[in-house]
């Protein structure tokens, strides 16, 4: 699986995305009940455990490619018949049950009740004030969360222009619509994604070097998927200096679910080929193990995408050259990758006397120096 950017709709406000405005959708949640969840995307304080909260509706899809962090959400509305950008947030991981509980109580949002309350259009659609406790407290759930760095609440809405972001393949039947309805979402390439995104964002921002990678999956609506450029908006590139930043900050400053599921993955092959003494995160290090033909080892743990193969290897190798020089014997070094590195990237690790490791179809592919053993060995 790829990555995922989609646009989707949420209510307008006029506050700022701080408070709920009363400004509400035709139909739905938010008309059904006089405010939306969305509409406190914009605030600083949504933040638990160092991640930014936001709320959208969810469908299936998005919660799978949330599962890994590999979601982007532009968030879309309309006002006055025209169509908006206001925020984005970018390696978008979905919030589990158990974390909706914890964020609650640290959020404290039980307390919103009592200004809540006083929104004409919360009161205008429940029978009294004990109905509405009883529906706040069965729904203060938060859909989202991303790193801190991978969110943006744009100072002004982005006007978007539907054929000038997704020409139509037909010039005469030019697009006039995007996705309107709450409950749904419209997938959309990275390209169409940076031409609304870079209006409002610097060339090294990481929502930019996140949608500036090629490991997005094409789209099932052909007519968007093989629609003509966007006819304006910067569409950014990767350049080494912004996938350094994006690594760093997606990667390094930030705990990346994805790093949480390479170590937990990589464990579980270690159990298959007879390594022993497996610990995990003792004294920095991701992994150490005993190898049945290499002895000790220790591991650092990258999570990669193609374009930021080298930038991982290259950070790994510093981090293992520390921990081995504190480390007791003359442990192996072993770097653990998502994706197949290219012959060069490999041997800067092997030349290096760095042994390196990536998923495969089988598990994993193993590459010490001066030898090649495939996972299922």
């Amino acid at each position: 699986m790829g990555k995922m950017v989609v646009l989707k709709p949420v209510v307008w406000n006029d506050k700022g995305y701080t408070w709920p405005a009363g400004i509400l959708a035709s139909s739905g949640y938010s008309q059904q009940h006089g405010y939306g969840h969305e509409e406190w995307n914009g605030r600083s304080d949504w933040v638990w455990r160092g991640w930014k909260l936001f709320h959208t509706e969810a469908k299936r899809k998005m919660n799978e490619y949330a599962e890994e962090g590999r979601l982007g959400i532009i968030m879309t509305t309309v006002r006055n018949g025209e169509f908006f950008a206001v925020g984005v947030g970018c390696a978008v991981v979905a919030n589990k049950p158990e974390d909706n509980a914890e964020i609650a109580r640290s959020l404290q949002l039980a307390a919103y009740a009592e200004a809540l309350w006083q929104v004409p259009e919360i009161q205008e659609r429940k029978a009294s004030r004990a109905a509405f406790d009883r529906h706040w407290q069965a729904h203060i759930d938060i859909r989202w969360r991303c790193p801190q760095s991978h969110f943006a609440w744009f100072r002004e809405p982005i006007r978007i222009v539907p054929d000038t972001l997704i020409p139509s393949i037909a010039p005469a039947a030019p697009r006039q619509s995007l996705i309107k309805l709450h409950s749904s979402y419209q997938a959309i390439r990275p390209d169409q994604a940076l031409a609304i995104v870079s209006r409002a964002l610097a060339s090294d921002h990481p929502i930019i070097g996140w949608l500036s990678t090629d490991d997005f999956d094409p789209l099932r609506d052909k007519s968007v998927q093989n629609a003509p450029p966007p006819r304006d908006g910067r569409r950014s590139a990767a350049t080494p200096t912004n996938l350094v930043t994006r690594y760093m900050q997606e990667y390094e400053i930030v705990v990346s679910p994805r790093h949480h599921i390479l170590q937990r993955d990589f464990k579980t092959h270690l159990k298959g080929v007879g390594a022993r003494m497996i610990r995990e995160d003792v004294a920095s290090v991701d992994l150490r193990f005993r190898h049945p033909d290499h002895g000790s080892v220790l591991v650092e743990i990258k999570p990669t995408e193609p374009a930021t193969i080298r930038y991982a290897i290259r950070t790994a190798m510093g981090q293992l050259l520390d921990y081995h020089q504190r480390a007791k014997g003359m442990p192996k070094r072993l770097i653990v990758i998502d994706n197949e590195p290219s012959e060069e990237d490999r041997a800067m690790a092997l030349t290096n006397g760095f042994a390196i490791a990536w998923r495969d179809a089988d598990g994993f592919a193993w590459h010490w120096p001066g030898k090649l053993q495939r996972s299922a060995e």
